[in-house]
């Protein structure tokens, strides 16, 4: 992998941007949920959803490059990456909290709050070791493909690869950008399967 295309390995895969693709695999696979949205204004909800899981965080994160200065995410240091890491926490908790069942299905609101956990638990790890919030991302997007599959006959195994090879290009390009070390990347997977695991299985049908 070159380093051009590395860069945008991680632009296009980069965690902001995770909740799309998790919005995007659940209104696709989730029969419910699919059809709860077929039956209202499809583009909307979809674009409404967007928004707040992607692109508020995303404003958050910029107001914090802009306040401490900082050209390239690459320079960002441990206690800055807890603090973003605490803000989209505290973005997900008020969206998960203040938004209903009328915009959200449960398992979307599961989502939000597996977005939440995930976030809090980088924040907390961020305050001993650097990990790769890519790859954690990226396997929490793993966990939800194989709960919709779970959840859905038959298995989505070609979702489930797709994420695999998407979450082993992220892991790579961040390794050739020297972002991380093997063991952050490696620390960085593991804590988003667990975390995530951990959520669905005890909140789902409990939120």
């Amino acid at each position: 992998m070159t380093e051009r295309l590395a860069k945008i390995t991680s632009l296009v895969f980069h965690p902001i941007f995770v909740p799309i693709y998790g919005v995007f695999a659940i209104s696709s696979f989730h029969l419910v949920v699919a059809s709860k949205l077929n039956a209202q204004p499809k583009a909307l909800l979809l674009s409404m959803y967007c928004v707040l899981l992607s692109f508020l965080p995303l404003l958050g994160v910029m107001f914090l490059l802009n306040k401490y200065k900082i050209d390239e995410l690459s320079k960002i240091t441990l206690p800055e990456r807890r603090l973003a890491a605490w803000a989209l926490c505290l973005v997900y908790a008020l969206e998960f909290w203040f938004l209903d069942n009328y915009f959200f299905h449960p398992f979307l609101r599961l989502f939000v709050l597996a977005l939440c956990l995930s976030s809090g638990v980088l924040a907390m790890l961020s305050a001993f070791k650097k990990v790769s919030f890519h790859v954690f991302g990226w396997s929490g997007l793993l966990v939800l493909i194989f709960v919709l599959g779970v959840k859905n006959d038959p298995m989505f195994i070609f979702g489930i690869l797709l994420v695999l090879l998407i979450t082993g290009l992220v892991a790579s390009a961040r390794l050739k950008l020297k972002a991380h070390t093997k063991q952050e990347v490696y620390l960085g997977f593991i804590f988003g399967l667990i975390c995530n695991i951990a959520v669905y299985l005890f909140f789902d049908g409990r939120v």
